[in-house]
């Protein structure tokens, strides 16, 4: 074929030619690097964040839970896959679900349970930015009521078992997948009535991956995984003030039902909880102080009681109430009407215990502080249990997943100020593990019970791919 010479273009020609070519690159490159972004990310991974999104769109809060539609949820992504599961739970409307992965051949190593809750606190939509149950993914985070606490560490779980399906891989031991409700409240009608009621479902369990780890993150960079293995122990109370109701405008003496109340919780608040350092969280410091080469852990290695004022003051609060039994008044509720004085008031006083304080002994305190001003009701009285031991197969194969994940971080054993199910299963001779695989920085981790709660979307994908490692090194036969 003959070419046929083209003439140079003009100046006007040539620049709008350039424009054109210009304007045609930087409408057509984002699309093309979306498209290779797309390609090169692990397919896993999307169905794993699109799982995650639409877990976050089920409003199971509790009170009231309705975790049943969380678990059919969970129950129709394991079916897809071929994982056989059912729902436990004797109300209808708060079920969880669990499914077993069998060792093939049949393997006296202890199974492995991974649990986590279905259940999330509620959230009053007016005070978030995006609606607490719809999912929303912008400015590179996942939004929505239980992405930190704690549907994001289930979807995780669900995936690590999901993959060892997919993969056929012979398992030395058991895998147990559960999701339990209730926990936000306690759990007694969740992992504590399912241990009592169904204790076939854990033959031969003896290793639970759970929520309550932590990690403390510079920026983007971990530096310390703290794997949780004790945790304080819970003393909800409820402080009710009974009286005659009537006319605002004509107060007995002392004010009425509220204002014995208010004086009942100034006494609970005045009681002292002085710092000491308990045994358990004397351990867990001891090891944080040693593995850790940061100014935290310079910091650990110079703690001790009492605390030097300027100490306390660079100490962060989370590491300060671990040397405290503390007490916070949570809820408050009385009468209806500016003018109308109250038949009766009621507080809510969330406890939490060192390991080795005692519930009876605090009750008695406060107790003895509101005196006949008020009657005291135990909603949750928790007990102190055996501490998880961190030299097993298990806390080796998580610190080196961590290590690995995160070059020159540091892992170690701690206690949490939290409270989770991990307690019943320590309280039946079953190690229990808290861990958060996923980064969470600062001002992230404030949003967990509180408004605006969100996950970064990469983050949240490197802790998928974290699980998956675990639960690989631990339960695949070599």
């Amino acid at each position: 074929m003959t070419r046929i010479p083209r003439r140079p273009l003009s100046g006007r020609r040539a620049h709008a030619t350039r424009a054109f070519l210009l304007l045609t690159l930087f409408l057509v490159a984002p699309f093309h690097c979306r498209k290779a972004d797309g390609a090169s990310r692990d397919p896993g991974e999307r169905e794993a964040e699109e799982a995650f999104v639409a877990y976050l769109r089920i409003d199971t809060s509790n009170p009231p839970g309705n975790e049943s539609a969380g678990a059919r949820f969970l129950q129709q992504l394991l079916t897809k896959n071929g994982i056989e599961s059912k729902l436990v739970g004797s109300d209808p409307a708060r079920q969880g679900l669990y499914a077993r992965l069998k060792a093939n051949p049949p393997s006296a190593e202890k199974a492995l349970i991974l649990m986590h809750h279905i259940d999330v606190v509620p959230a009053t939509a007016s005070q978030w930015t995006k609606p607490p149950f719809s999912g929303t993914r912008s400015g590179g985070y996942i939004w929505g009521r239980g992405a930190l606490d704690v549907k994001s560490l289930g979807i995780a779980e669900l995936m690590a078992m999901l993959d060892l399906k997919r993969r056929g891989v012979a398992l030395r031991r058991d895998v147990i997948f559960l999701a339990v409700p209730d926990e936000e409240t306690g759990g007694a009608h969740g992992a504590e009535m399912l241990l009592r009621e169904n204790p076939e479902l854990f033959e031969n369990a003896g290793f639970v991956l759970n929520e309550g780890g932590s990690n403390e993150t510079i920026v983007d960079f971990v530096s310390f995984w703290g794997i949780e293995v004790q945790q304080k122990v819970p003393l909800w109370l409820r402080v009710n003030v009974d009286g005659v109701g009537g006319h605002a405008a004509s107060p007995p003496d002392g004010g009425g039902t509220v204002a014995k109340l208010v004086r009942a919780l100034a006494k609970i608040e005045q009681l002292e909880t002085p710092y000491r350092m308990s045994p358990p969280v004397a351990n867990a410091l001891a090891v944080a102080a040693r593995v850790r080469k940061d100014p935290r852990g310079a910091m650990l290695r110079t703690l001790k009681l009492p605390l030097d004022p300027r100490l306390e003051a660079e100490l962060p609060q989370g590491y300060r109430n671990l040397l405290r039994d503390t007490i916070t008044i949570t809820h408050v509720s009385a009468g209806n009407s500016v003018n109308v004085i109250p038949a009766a008031a009621t507080a809510d006083v969330d406890i939490r215990l060192l390991p080795d304080s005692s519930s009876d002994e605090m009750l008695k305190r406060v107790q003895d502080a509101v005196g006949k001003d008020a009657k005291i009701e135990v909603l949750v009285k928790g007990t102190p249990v055996p501490e998880t031991s961190s030299d097993t197969e298990l806390f080796r194969v998580m610190s080196n997943a961590m290590r690995a994940a995160e070059p020159k971080s540091a892992v170690g054993p701690m206690i949490s100020l939290g409270t989770t199910d991990s307690r019943y299963f320590r309280a039946r001779g079953i190690a229990a593990y808290g861990i958060a695989p996923f980064k969470v920085n600062y001002y992230d981790a404030d949003s967990v019970h509180g408004v605006d709660e969100r996950m970064r979307a990469r983050f949240f994908a490197e802790g998928v791919r974290l699980m998956r490692r675990i639960v690989n090194d631990f339960c695949v036969r070599k």
